[in-house]
This record gives C-alpha cells, sequence and structure tokens, in this order.
C-alpha cells in the first residue's frame, strides 16, 4: 500500500504508505487491460495478418498518462504478439513510471508455447519466461541477474492472446453472446489460470477523444481470486477495441484507440496521493491500548464487505454484508520477551520461510543483512525487535519514487517507502530463522506535512508480521513501531510467496474509495 513513512527525523509522517502499494495496485489494474488487443471480423479464417499492430492512449483519473502498443505477427507457423505499455502516475513532488512488457508465442492454433513479461516498478526490472510443455509450465523469474525457475502445472484449457481472438472469431459479436476463456498471466497468479466471461451487449453512441461513435459494448470479467474484476470495451463492427475501461472505485483507467503519434504525445500525471484517506470523527491517542472501530461500504448490493481477518491484533465481527466491527488491541510485548525457544517450523509456517521473486532471501546481501541486524540477538523477541530497527534506519532514502522494489533492490538502493520496509524487514526475518509475512491494510495517518497535524484519517499502508512461538506477531519498520498502535488495522494477509500474491491484492480492491471508518470506543 503507501506508506506514510519518516524522511528524515523531520519527515514526512504522512500518505507516504499507502502510495507505494498504491502503485502496484495501479499496475496490476493497467497490467489487466494490457491483454493484447487485436479482434477481427467473425467470418474471417484462423489464419493470422503477417503483421498488425494497434496503438492506445492510456489515461488514469481522465488524465493522460501513458500509452500502450500492440503487435501480431506470423512468424513462420507460429503467432508471436507483443504489448508494450508505460506510464507515470504523480505521488506528490515525485513522479514514478511503470513500464510492462508481455510477448507471447503460440501454433496457428491458438496453442500456447512460450510467454515473456517484463515489470519495471523500481530500478531493476523484474522478468518472467515461461516455456509451456506436456502440461507444465517452467517459469524462470529473474532481477538483476538472479534467476529462480518453478514448475506448475499448466491448465490445457488456458488461450493467450491469438487463441482468444479465433475464440472471439467463432463467437462473433451477436447481442446476448456469452462464453468463458481461460488465461495465464504471471504478474497476477503464476500456480494457476484465470477464468474470464465476455458478454457481448448492444451498440452504443460513445464519446472517443471528442467525437461521438457507435460501437458494441463487450464486458470481460476475470475472476481474480473470488473478486470479480470487470473490463468493459467498446469495439468496431470488426470487433477492434476502440475504448476500453476498468473501474475500481476511485481508480478508473481507460484506454482510447488512436494514431502512433497521438498516443506518444506526452500527458500530466495523475496525483494518486490524499484521495484514498478514510476521515474519521477523531484521532487515536499514542497511549491507546484496544481500539474498537466500524466498518463498513456502501449498500449497493453488488459488493459485499469483504471479510475482515482475525489477528493476534485484531477480532472481527460482521454485522450485516456491509458492515462490521473490528477490536484492535497491542499485543503482550511483556509475555514475547520471555519466549527464548524459536518457532517450530510446521508445513503451515514452512512457506513463510522460503524465497520468492519479492523476498529473494537467496541474495548474500540479505543474508549478510540478517546476520548484521541480529548479532546480538538471543530471543525471538529480540531478533524481531533489532530487525525492525534496523530496516528503520538501513532504508534511508524515505521516497516515494520506488513503485515495488524486491528485497535485493531495497537492499541495495536503501530507498522506498512502506512496502519496501515491510518487503526488506520480511526478507530479513526469514533469513534470521523468523517465519514473516506481510499486512496490507490502513493506520491512522501521523502528524507531519499536509496539514496532516490536525488531520483526522486513516490512509492504506503496509507492515509485516513475524511468528514467534507460533504467534503472529505485528511490527512496523515504516513507522518506527516495534509494539504496534491499535490503529493498525490489517485488510489482508500477504504471504508474499510467488504463489497467493493475487488473492491478497484482491482483498483490497472492494475497499478503495469505498470504505468508511467510526471510531465506536477507545481504552486507554
Amino acid at each position: 500500500m503507501a506508506g506514510f513513512e519518516s524522511l528524515g527525523d523531520n519527515m514526512i509522517k504522512t500518505t507516504t504508505n499507502r502510495t507505494a502499494r498504491r502503485t502496484w495496485r495501479v499496475a496490476f489494474v493497467v497490467g489487466f487491460l494490457a491483454q493484447p488487443l487485436f479482434a477481427e471480423p467473425a467470418s474471417k479464417s484462423s489464419t493470422a495478418p503477417v503483421d498488425q499492430e494497434e496503438w492506445y492512449s492510456v489515461r488514469l483519473q481522465d488524465a493522460k498518462c501513458g500509452y500502450m502498443h500492440s503487435r501480431l505477427q506470423r512468424v513462420g507457423d507460429e503467432v508471436h504478439t507483443q504489448t508494450r505499455m508505460s506510464l507515470e502516475i504523480a505521488r506528490d513532488q515525485a513522479r514514478v513510471k511503470i513500464a510492462m512488457t508481455q510477448q507471447y508465442r503460440e501454433t496457428m492454433d491458438g496453442e500456447p508455447l512460450a510467454f515473456r513479461y517484463k515489470m519495471s516498478l523500481g530500478e531493476m526490472p523484474v522478468t518472467f519466461e515461461g516455456t509451456i510443455k506436456d502440461g507444465k509450465v517452467k517459469l524462470v523469474s529473474e532481477q538483476a541477474g538472479a534467476k529462480r525457475e518453478s514448475v506448475y502445472d499448466f491448465d490445457s484449457e488456458v488461450k493467450f492472446a491469438w487463441g482468444q481472438l479465433l475464440e472471439q472469431r467463432k463467437r462473433g459479436l451477436k447481442p446476448g453472446t456469452q462464453f468463458t476463456v481461460k488465461t495465464y498471466e504471471p504478474s497476477m497468479r503464476v500456480d494457476g489460470a484465470l477464468s474470464m466471461t465476455v458478454e457481448v451487449h448492444g451498440k452504443e453512441k460513445v464519446d472517443v477523444l471528442g467525437k461521438m461513435r457507435t460501437l458494441t459494448r463487450v464486458t470481460s470479467t476475470m475472476d481474480m481470486g473470488g473478486t470479480p474484476i470487470a473490463t468493459e470495451s467498446w469495439v468496431d463492427d470488426d470487433a477492434t477495441p476502440i475504448v476500453s475501461q476498468v473501474n475500481m472505485g476511485i481508480m478508473q483507467v481507460r484506454m482510447y484507440r488512436t494514431t502512433r503519434e497521438e498516443a506518444l504525445e506526452g500527458g500530466q500525471a495523475p496525483e494518486l496521493f490524499i484521495n484514498t484517506f478514510i476521515n474519521v470523527a477523531r484521532k487515536v491517542p499514542p497511549s491507546a491500548r484496544s481500539v474498537t472501530y466500524r466498518l463498513r461500504i456502501p449498500s449497493d448490493g453488488k459488493t459485499r464487505l469483504p471479510q475482515i481477518p482475525d489477528t493476534a491484533m485484531q477480532t472481527f465481527k460482521r454485522i450485516t454484508d456491509y458492515e462490521g466491527e473490528l477490536t484492535v488491541r497491542r499485543l503482550d510485548w511483556g509475555s514475547l520477551r520471555k519466549i527464548t525457544r524459536p518457532s517450530s517450523i510446521d508445513e503451515k509456517l514452512k512457506i513463510f520461510t522460503i524465497a520468492s521473486t519479492t523476498v529473494d532471501i537467496d541474495d548474500r546481501r540479505i543474508k549478510r543483512l540478517a546476520r548484521r541486524a541480529t548479532k546480538s540477538a538471543k530471543t525471538p523477541a529480540q531478533k524481531a525487535d533489532a530487525l525492525r530497527k534496523f530496516v528503520t534506519d538501513y532504508v534511508s532514502d524515505k521516497s516515494l519514487d520506488v513503485g515495488f522494489a524486491t528485497a535485493s533492490e531495497v537492499a541495495r538502493n536503501k530507498s522506498g517507502d512502506c512496502t519496501e520496509h515491510g518487503v526488506l524487514l520480511a526478507a530479513l526475518a526469514r533469513a534470521a530463522g523468523l517465519p514473516a509475512r506481510g499486512v496490507s491494510g490502513i493506520v491512522q495517518v501521523p502528524s507531519g506535512p499536509l496539514g496532516a497535524d490536525n488531520l483526522k484519517a486513516f490512509g492504506f499502508h503496509m507492515w509485516t508480521q513475524v511468528n514467534i512461538d507460533g504467534q503472529w506477531v505485528d511490527i512496523d519498520a515504516a513507522l518506527r513501531q516495534t509494539d504496534c498502535d491499535p490503529t493498525h488495522i490489517a485488510l489482508a494477509l500477504m504471504p508474499l510467496n510467488d504463489e497467493g500474491m493475487m488473492d491478497s491484492l484482491m482483498a483490497i480492491f472492494p475497499l478503495l474509495g469505498t470504505l468508511e471508518l467510526d471510531i465506536v470506543e477507545i481504552r486507554e
């Protein structure tokens, strides 16, 4: 999420946290839209064009922020597609650039052969390369020369861009047409397919960059871990998308088909900093031991308040589909400090001790920093406290310029906001023998600039949990808290592994711009 870390001693302890995580969300939405956009009349054969390309202007919150370019080519007996996307967003005075490239190889019949996916959110791009053979996908992720290999089952029904186009041609654009296809997107989920349902509606008049056109509306709904995310496209009679959009609360991404020159024209980076703050009637004092909150979202009949996780710090009680009560309390650090034995690593905890693309604990620098931070620590609680303090000081450039860096990148650059603090802390904890994971949630906006001294609001944030003697313990390097205060509201638990990342992210999407918060009771 985005975060509030101190930028130095007088520091911006305000909205930094949630912005970082926000950038990850923007990248996810854009990546979802960035499926290669090609289509031809349903009457055409399965012969691929020799070379076809499309250009799109990308807009976020109605501000032009980038472009997308898609290209489809026939190469021998294969069809190759490539999508490139570039955009820029504003985070206070900082500008964050996001770039991604997707490449697919398929047979003429639409069978997947291989893919390559590259995303740049920090200074060091992350690349995924996959080869499909014998019902398996061999996935290789790489950053800064470090590679990780994994093998997963590959669903035989998965279609890439060309295979999806063949299916679309077969179905046509008759209103009422509906069908489901499966796709594979490593940036969203590495260990399985994603299902997408396509529904054709009637013709509508649509404003296309100031010109009204009559186009057919097509809705593509992807099941993201139980959360449906819909893309609406308005296509011409050849089924070529002219306008596409994803609406996710306050986040609205639109793409317009245009010329190369117009797509590459400069724009204005949209501000994604303060507009997700959740205002409350009063502040929680630093002395608070526990706080009871009322959480709710609009009762529109479409979106249900997600199940808020119960943790050692918080207990959730659902009242209706749209409302619930949450009590958050400080942990008993006196008891935690008395525990001398390390956590017993069973099968459930093992997944929180391994390396992943994000928490790349195989990196030699990560191992070295973990030893350095914990050299004087004797007990699990001492390790957790030492690691938290180390990361707080080690990330010396409290910067909004980073989107979502891996732990090894943070270790090298010492730069970032709450996501970078949280990811590095989780990696160092795992390297030091403490099972660790991330937490995505909201926290009270600390005092600072932008009027935050008098601001009564909560903002989206990320922090870390480590496991001590079977109990998950919250620690927050960005906000300098080992004993986390009861304004830390966990909305989703993040394994930070390659598997399961999507599910934890999707738990947050329905709450963006819709979550309301009341403080019911404060106990000191």
